[in-house]
């Protein structure tokens, strides 16, 4: 989860780098917060601002001086800079808290407008391993087969085993209409896949809807492929279409979601629970506890609810699904979600750089954890293995399970 501007927060997965633009969503400023407080340039030239008197700073610049004059090749400082700043992040073990060139920070605001050049898919570095969040729904990258916790191995015939996220999301990007080949590992196998993914211009709208008809009973089917800037007034707009299409329930599909602004969450929750309902809990380091309760906008309130999860759901789409849950809203159904539970916050950097950092933990209504366990369903619902099957049980199962409801 991460913080944007003007305290709007952001729940993606995301995004140690940010999507890729391949969906440059980890990944979503994701609940950013936007803080112009950054250290100046003239930093580099003080190694005395804000620097710990516990540390010797004058390795950093002896270590600089021995690349610049030593180096048998062409070395560009602006880019050992940025090298610099990516593994002091780095180095906090965190996968959520980067450093963002200034290029990153602008496909990390562009891939939330839900335009952007790539593939389509969220990676992360997990176990030092790049790893698929969630591919976007109907992307290049789905359509080729690839799938929420695929682990990447090559891009373009290079292993990635040393690179940086960085690195391999560089690799992958590219101009609509180029392909790119990629060695790819489906989670709970071992044995490795080929798959060609041509780029493409992608414009997402992150909420549809359609109305369908289960038992002689008219259904309406929102799907949320990730909480953008255009989540709210769509689900709005949509929670008002279904009320005048006479509709008896609701399936809310929220698969493959990688989340986004936590503000987005929030208010999406907001339709579907009663004024004041706890949505999300968040715990800062210093073990402060912040409630988000929903707004009282209970449009949706008295509809009978299913929702649809994956190994794909996470952060934002966890928020949602975990206030659903905990406040015995509507059932869950389908796979354990991804289990992202952190706060992120963006901080910008000089240059149109900018820090995306963890800043807090956040907890379901029940104060439950997710961050690295996730939420399992009320009704688990196995996805089909077989990648190339149109069959959709866990949909099947949500059409069951809703008329159920319905009185």
């Amino acid at each position: 989860m991460e913080r944007k501007k003007n305290n709007k927060k952001i729940a993606k997965i995301v995004l140690p780098i940010v999507a890729l633009i391949l969906f440059f969503y980890a990944g979503y400023g994701f609940g950013a917060r936007h803080n112009s407080n950054y250290l100046p340039p003239s930093y580099i030239k003080n190694s005395s601002v804000g620097q710990p008197s516990s540390v010797d700073f004058s390795l950093f610049w002896q270590t600089w001086s021995r690349l610049r004059d030593l180096y048998n090749g062409s070395s560009d400082p602006q880019a050992m800079v940025y090298g610099a700043i990516s593994g002091m992040a780095a180095s906090l073990g965190d996968p959520y808290t980067v450093f963002l060139k200034p290029s990153d920070n602008d496909a990390l605001t562009s891939d939330l407008s839900g335009q952007f050049e790539g593939i389509g898919a969220e990676l992360i570095m997990n176990n030092n391993q790049v790893t698929v969040i969630a591919p976007l729904a109907s992307s290049p990258a789905e359509k080729a087969g690839i799938k929420a916790r695929d682990v990447i191995l090559e891009v373009n015939g290079s292993s990635v085993e040393n690179m940086s996220l960085d690195e391999v999301i560089s690799k992958i990007r590219g101009k609509a209409g180029t392909e790119v080949k990629l060695k790819i590992v489906h989670s709970g196998s071992d044995q490795p896949l080929e798959i060609i993914v041509t780029r493409q211009n992608i414009k997402i709208s992150s909420v549809t809807y359609n109305m369908i008809s289960v038992s002689g009973k008219k259904i309406a089917v929102i799907k949320i492929s990730q909480f953008g800037d255009d989540t709210v007034s769509l689900a709005d707009k949509y929670a008002n279409q279904l009320k005048g299409d006479g509709v008896s329930g609701i399936i809310l599909d929220l698969r493959n979601n990688p989340g986004g602004y936590l503000d987005s969450s929030i208010s999406v929750a907001s339709l579907l629970l009663p004024k004041d309902k706890v949505v999300v809990s968040e715990v800062d380091k210093n073990n402060s506890k912040t409630d988000y309760k929903a707004d009282g906008n209970s449009l949706l309130l008295d509809y009978p609810l299913v929702v649809l999860v994956n190994g794909g759901s996470a952060s934002a789409a966890e928020i949602l699904t975990g206030a659903v849950k905990d406040n015995n809203r509507g059932e869950i159904i389908g796979e354990k979600t991804f289990g992202k539970g952190c706060v992120q916050q963006i901080e910008p950097l000089s240059g149109g750089a900018a820090l995306k950092v963890t800043i807090a933990n956040w907890l379901t209504p029940n104060g439950s954890q997710i961050n690295k366990i996730g939420i399992t369903p009320d009704i688990v619902v196995a996805a089909p293995t077989d990648s190339s099957s149109t069959a959709d049980p866990q949909m099947d199962k949500a059409k069951t399970e809703i008329v159920t409801k319905i009185k």
